[in-house]
């Protein structure tokens, strides 16, 4: 057996570059000295608190307060016991036993079992929103009070990576049971640092601290979560003291924030490309050439320059470098204007108009319009189509409605695996993430096999898989880009998350 022990796995799940390329900046006073709450700003309001069943990343950091998993990532990425004791990993990295920490209380002060973890897994499953994750889980099974194992139908690389995402959050079996589905998703009960204390609808969601918590009472005492969409707003906001942390300020503020000593900036690459994606069945762009002449077409660093304010770096991959597996030998493409016109040429579509839906978003519009300009230059006539959140997601997840849109699908953990497999495996097709609606059996193959690698085969295996999507042009590729959070500078314990998911258990003033 592969024993794990308290000490963790150093993973290459979250690359060194992410940590290396940290920064942060701010001075200020000691006037929080006696401070033991915290504001801290959602970009939206959660639609649920059901973290099995919620696909907002922010949200993740309410759930993440109130929940614990078997495993979580420490600060320094490497994976370590949680609700876990300890682990071990069958030979043949089929079966993974944890033995359970004894005494770990629910908030409503009774203990954390095998049922539950048994149970939480199994709601994880029949959810289905982690569908990626738990594909290759046979069965999940109590083998005593404080004893779990669980049954791979193939091995599976990336699994104590999924079993730390919050979609594997362990829940109370017996307070789900009783008192169902609203319960869970208005006022959640777990092991984690805090309690639930209420949900305002439209104004916030308070915390408080879980003095008996088994890893030590949390030093914040009290948590307002507010929902802040307007970016503007949220600026506002920091620079009045009325949020302790606002993510993502708009790039155009970046040198306002970091100029400021009551504030605190910390950036890193996010788990996420933004890419201008295809739809493959849409004719003329069910050709491969009318792709490829898509992508050399597309001036990336006018992209950059143009519309993210010289924040970001040309992707070469439909990998992260964050994400373990990103490989910088994957040939991306390059500006080449010649080249498209050519391709364009030979593929009969000299004179081609396409449509680009997006929806309301400021930065994804001036990104579109980049590309449209770029586009212009190749000989391709492009109309942009804003829309309204709930009809863009209609149209380009439910019904494949489109010919090509902009977005940025971000990992659940930092590995290609969450990156790839929902956006390209043929059995995602559709809403699951594959909007190209790629159905290749060849990539798929790579993606599962990919899968079940680790180490130097899993780099290799992904290398491949990226050098594939991108010789095909599924998607072009465009902009690795950074994540933000800033903070009162006072505030301890932060530091930029490549997922923009945040633990407020490790913070203090």
């Amino acid at each position: 057996m592969k024993a794990r022990t308290k000490k963790g796995i150093a993973l290459l799940l979250i690359c060194m570059l992410a940590l290396a390329s940290l920064t942060g900046c701010g001075g200020g006073g000691d006037d929080t000295e006696a401070r033991t709450d915290l504001n801290w700003a959602l970009s939206a309001e959660p639609n649920s608190l059901d973290p099995m069943a919620i696909a907002m990343m922010s949200t993740f950091t309410v759930t993440y307060a109130i929940y614990d998993n078997l495993v979580e990532a420490n600060e320094n990425g490497e994976y370590v016991e949680s609700l876990a004791e300890s682990y071990e990993i069958s030979d043949d990295e089929m079966e993974y036993t944890f033995k359970l920490r004894q005494g770990v209380k629910f908030h409503n002060g009774t203990e954390m079992t095998a049922d539950d973890v048994v149970y939480s897994i199994n709601r994880t499953i029949e959810k289905g929103w982690a569908a990626d994750m738990t594909a290759a889980i046979d069965k999940v099974e109590k083998v005593d009070d404080y004893t779990v194992k669980l049954s791979l139908k193939e091995p599976f690389g990336a699994m104590i990576g999924s079993l730390a995402s919050p979609y594997f959050s362990i829940m109370s079996k017996a307070y789900a049971e009783e008192n169902g589905e609203d319960a869970v998703e208005r006022a959640p009960m777990g092991t984690g640092a805090y309690k639930f204390v209420e949900w305002v609808n439209g104004d916030h969601i308070t915390v408080e601290a879980n003095e008996e918590y088994f890893g030590g009472a949390p030093a914040i005492k009290t948590v307002t979560f507010k929902p802040i969409t307007d970016k503007n707003t949220g600026l506002v906001a920091l620079q009045a003291g009325e949020t302790d942390a606002f993510l993502n300020v708009n790039n155009s503020d970046i040198s306002v924030v970091q100029d400021d000593e009551n504030l605190a900036f910390y950036s890193t690459d996010i788990a996420a490309v933004l890419s201008l994606n295809m739809n493959i069945e849409a004719k003329p762009l069910d050709d491969v050439k009318v792709r490829q002449a898509i992508n050399y077409a597309i001036n990336r660093e006018n992209i950059i320059k143009g519309a993210l304010e010289g924040n970001g770096t040309a992707a070469n991959s439909s990998i992260s470098p964050t994400c373990d597996g990103y490989s910088d030998k994957v040939a991306g493409y390059t500006y080449d204007l010649d080249k498209a016109k050519a391709l364009l040429k030979e593929a009969g579509q000299e004179n081609l108009k396409l449509t680009i839906k997006i929806k309301e978003d400021a930065k994804i519009q001036k990104v579109a319009q980049v590309i449209q300009a770029d586009l212009k230059e190749a000989g391709i006539e492009v109309e942009i189509d804003i829309m309204e959140a709930g009809a863009y997601t209609t149209d380009v997840y439910s019904e494949g409605d489109y010919e090509m849109t902009i977005s940025s699908w971000c990992a659940m953990f930092t590995d290609a695996y969450s990156l790839l497999y929902s956006q390209f495996h043929k059995d995602c097709y559709g809403g699951s993430g594959n909007i190209t609606h790629v159905v290749s059996d060849e990539l798929s193959g790579k993606l599962e096999n990919a899968a079940r690698l680790t180490g130097d085969e899993k780099q290799a295996a992904y290398e491949d898989v990226a050098t594939d999507i991108s010789e095909q042009a599924y998607v072009a590729s465009l902009v690795f880009e950074p994540t933000t959070i800033t903070t009162n500078a006072n505030l301890k314990g932060v530091a930029a998350d490549a997922l923009g998911i945040y633990k407020i258990k490790r913070m203090s003033w």
